[in-house]
This record gives C-alpha cells, structure tokens and sequence, in this order.
C-alpha cells in the first residue's frame, strides 16, 4: 500500500491520497480504483447520506467522485489562488451543502464558501471581505445540529492578534471563544492530522511533537466543546 498523505474510511470504502494519486480500497483492503485526475491532492472526505467523496488540493481545486460509478464527476478550480489552499472542509450531516475555507485575494485572507451538493454550484461566500477574521479548519457536530469553526483574528498590525473557536451562525461567528496560545496551537495541530486520517506523513510533518506532545495519546477535541467549556 503507498505511503499515504491522508487516509480516510466509512464502513464501505476507504481513499488514501499520496498527492498525486488518489486510491479507492473496499471494506477488506482490496483496490477498487485509483485516479489520476489532480495534483497536490493531499486531502479527501466522505459525503454523508450520498456514495460521493470530495477531494482538495492546495493549488485550489476540487474533485468529486462517484463510488457507486467509480468515476470522476466534477472537478473545478474554485479559487485562482494557486497556494496555501489547504485549510479545512466539511459536509452538512444530510450531505446536501459542502462547506470549504477558501483564499481568494491572496494567500493569506480567507473566506467561507458554501456549495450544494446536487451540482457543486456556490451558493454562498462569506467573510471574503473580512481581513481580520482568519479561519482555518470547520467541522459539522451532529449532535448539536450545527456548524463549528477555528481560526485566529488579526490586529491592526495585521500578525495574529489571538485564536478562536466560534459556531456559524447564519451568515456570522457567534459565541466567539477567545483560545490561550497554547490551547490554539495544539488545537490547530490536532485538527490538521485528523483531517489527514492521523496518518504516519501527517504526523511527520506535524510541529506538535516539537511542542512535547505525544502523537500516539493525543487527546480528541471537538471544536463545540471548546466554545460550551465557557
């Protein structure tokens, strides 16, 4: 099996990602599939409730894939930034709206756009012209029915002025929690190795280990409990 940037798994299929391959394996292990159809694609996932996965690369495209067909569905370049594109993603629970944190002014402002997922059409672009809000992973916490995000806020120096964890609400961050430079860092490390499925390149290329932290008993987070811990 290739040295895996990201591995992900659902209780049918699992996809590995080596950047410029994209593999699909059965439940047993078995290779179903492999495309070639992107470069710098380090990270993918599955869409709920639909047999699709999406994958994303840092040069600012995506891809869709159908399991039930083995094949390509969609690929587009949603942003012409070609670099730093390897900030966060996620799907609703019913897999109808497919989130992704995109740079479209540059490589260092981020917005929020929202896509449905019956075609891939944009729907939605928030915080593009928001240069002090920063965001960088987000995640959907099925329990609370609702959108969580992490991020950083710049001052007027423009540097990083503090991290966040915050919930999306409507079209705006609610219940900003304001993070420790710690706690922030170690957060941001964690949630950039689950996304890659904890994989052994992940953690090679991880700073928290560098930080004293142990990989193999890393604690789990959720991005909403760090804003409930209020």
């Amino acid at each position: 099996m290739p040295n895996f940037w990201s591995y992900i798994t659902n209780d049918k299929y699992a996809v590995g990602c080596t950047g410029q391959t994209v593999y699909v394996y059965d439940a047993l292990g078995n290779e179903i599939a492999r495309f070639k159809d992107l470069t710098y694609a380090y990270k993918a996932m599955f869409c709920p409730e639909h047999d699709t996965f999406v994958v994303k690369t840092t040069e600012g495209r995506l891809a869709v894939y159908s399991l039930n067909r083995m094949k390509l569905i969609k690929k587009f370049r949603f942003s012409k930034i070609d670099a730093g594109q390897d900030d966060g993603f996620c799907f609703s629970s019913d897999g109808k709206y497919f989130y992704n944190i995109e740079r479209h002014i540059d490589g260092y402002n981020s917005c929020l756009s929202v896509y449905e997922t019956s075609k891939f059409n944009k729907v939605k672009q928030l915080f593009l012209s928001d240069s002090a809000i920063v965001l960088e992973y987000i995640e959907y916490d099925d329990a609370l029915g609702g959108l969580f995000v992490l991020g950083f806020m710049r001052g007027e120096s423009g540097v990083i002025d503090y991290g966040f964890a915050a919930a999306l609400n409507g079209d705006d961050l609610a219940n900003i929690t304001r993070l420790a430079d710690d706690q922030y860092y170690y957060v941001l490390g964690y949630k950039s190795l689950e996304i890659m499925g904890f994989t052994l390149l992940a953690k090679e290329c991880s700073s928290l280990p560098y930080d004293g932290y142990d990989l193999e008993n890393i604690e789990h987070i959720k991005l909403c409990d760090l804003i409930c811990r209020k």
